[in-house]
């Protein structure tokens, strides 16, 4: 009669535990993993190659184009970053612009 009693409290042991988990592991599974988000493409560029024939702190004049200069607009040269400020009238410059060709993106000055 022993090993049915420790067989029964076994079991309903077992049981118990099962049910207690149970909801536990339901949850876990039920969770949607969230959908991948696809890649965006890059936004089209233009680029404009040619020496600065005139600045203000917010555009440059190339080859009688008008390009404006953003907060987000980087600058550089010799592969070093610089301000919008260090790039001077008459330094050869290549801009790569948003689509449109407004908006500069970055400004290489070459050496």
């Amino acid at each position: 009669m022993k090993t049915n009693s420790t067989r029964n409290s076994v079991l309903g042991l077992i049981v118990a535990s099962t049910a207690l988990a149970l909801p536990w592991v339901m949850q876990a599974q039920s969770a949607p993993a969230p959908a991948p988000t696809p890649a965006q493409p890059a936004a089209p560029t233009t680029n404009v190659s040619g020496k600065v024939e005139a600045r203000t702190a917010h555009s440059l004049t190339i080859g009688g184009r008008t390009i404006s200069l953003t907060s987000a607009t980087t600058c550089s040269k010799a592969n070093a970053m610089i301000g919008s400020a260090d790039v001077k009238v008459g330094d050869k410059v290549n801009v790569v612009t948003s689509n449109d060709g407004q908006v500069a993106v970055s400004v290489s000055v070459a050496e």
